[in-house]
């Protein structure tokens, strides 16, 4: 297994990958990027370094997003699956519920511990779902959102393609969050919010418009 990344959130995703009872010998790091590594996995696992080792160690292999960030978790979804050959892998909490009736979830998610979704609910592409979130009946969740922790959605639900939702941030129900949009942390959202706007606040208001 391959995770992608090897900072906090990536530690974070090992964790996971462990609790459902998986094994550490299979897994190795990726980051081309960071110049501060995090140090226990620096010091207990094999971190990859550059995209041509990836193309000369494996004929195929899964690869887990641990990173944040919807473009960067678009990035390299894309290049990982598509230029690299390799398999996806949903990464989900033994500790999360989902519901039975009806769900979806596509390829390269997240679904962190202690995360509830009910019934009737669509998951993405590379969607993050983060610690400690609820989301309610009848969402669709776009493809590469991130969903930080504690965030409370309400049912009927729209977040568009790459949105951000903050930490501890509550949706109304049939809220539509456009593509792109930042939520900030804290903010509860009673209205729909723009595609490429920034809200914050209680209620949230326009803070301001993004490239």
């Amino acid at each position: 297994m391959l995770i992608i990344g090897a900072g906090g959130f990536s530690l974070e995703s090992l964790e996971v990958y462990l609790a459902n009872n998986n094994s550490k010998e299979d897994v190795i790091f990726f980051d081309n990027v960071s110049t501060i590594l995090n140090p226990f996995i620096s010091e207990n696992f094999k971190i990859i370094r550059s995209f041509e080792e990836v193309k000369s160690s494996f004929d195929s292999f899964e690869f887990i997003l641990g990173i944040g960030s919807p473009s960067a978790r678009e990035k390299m979804f894309s290049y990982f699956h598509s230029e690299l050959g390799g398999t996806p892998f949903n990464l989900i909490s033994d500790n999360a519920h989902i519901g039975v009736l009806n769900n979806s979830i596509k390829s390269g998610v997240n679904i962190m511990t202690g995360t509830v979704i009910t019934s009737n609910c669509r998951i993405g592409n590379g969607v993050l779902i983060n610690l400690n979130v609820t989301i309610g009946h009848d969402t669709l969740i776009h493809d590469f959102v991130e969903i930080c922790p504690g965030v409370n959605i309400s049912g009927n639900c729209e977040i568009g393609k790459k949105a951000f939702i903050g930490t501890g941030a509550i949706l109304l129900p049939s809220i539509k969050i456009g593509e792109g949009a930042v939520v900030a942390a804290g903010s509860i959202i009673t209205k729909d919010v723009a595609p490429y706007t920034m809200v914050a606040g209680n209620p949230a208001v326009f803070k301001k418009q993004l490239n």
